[in-house]
């Protein structure tokens, strides 16, 4: 809960001060294409959220977003940062993940076709502070519970 009311002071700051906080995307624009090609997603169970998948489990999603026309500069920084560990502070740990669960609920998802798996764009989620978010975006795993 302290968490939470310091981002909201953060956020509130930087709006009086009139910085916005949001850096521009960097996606092409067949980049930008296909993200809107993805059906958007609906996450009902973020505590079934995988933060280390296994090689196996990332192909199988690589192979899907490839599946789907993904470009391959993006899919490349996409599954790059599909681990907790390259995951941006507000997600890279249990205690953070836990601590920030109510924050998630703002995330613009687009479901990865045949997966129980997200891709969270920055183009989409510019709004997040940078705790949340990784420019171009991150696929988030889960074990259940994506519609």
């Amino acid at each position: 809960k302290f968490h939470f009311v310091v981002r909201i002071k953060q956020w509130y700051q930087r709006r009086v001060r009139g910085e916005s906080g949001a850096k521009p995307h960097n996606l092409s624009d067949e980049e930008i294409r296909w993200c809107q090609s993805l059906d958007e997603g609906r996450v009902r169970r973020w505590g079934g959220m995988i933060s280390t998948p296994d090689n196996v489990l990332q192909g199988h999603i690589r192979r899907s977003l490839q599946d789907s026309g993904c470009p391959a500069r993006l899919l490349n920084e996409l599954m790059n940062y599909s681990h907790e560990r390259k995951w941006p502070g507000g997600l890279n740990s249990l205690e953070m993940r836990q601590v920030n669960r109510v924050c998630y609920e703002q995330y613009v998802t687009r479901r990865v076709p045949g997966r129980q798996a997200v891709v969270v764009l920055y183009l989409e989620n510019q709004h997040m502070d940078s705790p949340f978010i990784r420019n171009p975006g991150m696929v988030l795993i889960f074990a259940h519970g994506i519609d």
